[in-house]
């Protein structure tokens, strides 16, 4: 598959580049710099994934809180515990557990811990978004069910960006969904060996896009997921790849 936006992406290029990074990190493994880049996507991640659902700390706020593990006054009780509840969740994810309908419960249990009613449930309440019913309540079990199984790795980034737009369709927690899709994203792909992703707030309309032209057709919101998804995965192997150079 190619990326529509830019045609020099596709899947080919990515498994070079791939090649290149999994070289570069048997070769650099206990280099300092593998480190910093690591907790320079951390904080950068958990800004922009909590950002895109109204957070209102700040980017540099953001890596103050995840490094010292204390609350800012100046925000809300709630903002600074999705900060604290998102890198709690992304500790886990690093620990590459096998998807299932356990790991993802256990994702949004640790994104959510704040609300001990609904962290790690699925919902048994109707949802909107905008004016969007999602699915039944009574049928999320069985949906999410038929929605885990291994990917075929034929296409590893058409595959993602089609779980992603299903899980967010499915909707399966009262609150969190987003956080806890990306997350997934993000465990699929270091568990297939490429870097994870960091979809931007400033992206955000293009990301809400994906789902809106899926709604219309799937084939042009997977091509538009795909096209967010390889472009940052893209980014992130070069921006690698050019700092081992260094």
């Amino acid at each position: 598959m190619i990326n529509t936006w830019y045609p020099e992406i596709n899947s080919d290029v990515l498994q070079k580049l791939k090649m290149r990074y999994e070289d570069s990190l048997k070769e650099n493994q206990h280099s300092s710099f593998i480190k910093v880049f690591n907790d320079k996507f951390r904080s950068e991640y958990i800004y922009n994934t909590n950002a895109i659902e109204g957070n209102k700390i700040s980017e540099y706020d953001t890596a103050f809180i995840i490094n010292s593990q204390t609350f800012l006054s100046e925000y809300s009780a709630k903002d600074n515990m999705e900060v604290l509840g998102s890198n709690n969740a992304w500790n886990y994810v690093l620990s590459k557990p096998e998807v299932s309908t356990y790991t993802l419960k256990q994702i949004h249990k640790r994104i959510l811990f704040f609300d001990v009613e609904n962290a790690g449930v699925f919902r048994n309440i109707p949802i909107y978004v905008g004016d969007k019913k999602m699915l039944n309540e009574d049928l999320i079990e069985e949906a999410i069910s038929k929605l885990l199984k291994p990917l075929k790795n034929i296409d590893i980034f058409k595959e993602v960006a089609d779980f992603h737009l299903k899980f967010e369709n499915i909707h399966p927690f009262v609150d969190g969904n987003g956080r806890t899709g990306r997350m997934l994203i993000n465990l699929q792909l270091i568990s297939n060996g490429f870097l994870p992703v960091n979809i931007k707030f400033n992206d955000a309309g293009k990301y809400y896009r994906c789902f809106r032209q899926y709604d219309i057709s799937e084939k042009r919101g997977i091509q538009e997921m795909f096209n967010l998804l390889t472009k940052y995965e893209y980014e992130q192997l070069m921006a690698f790849n050019e700092l081992v150079k260094k």
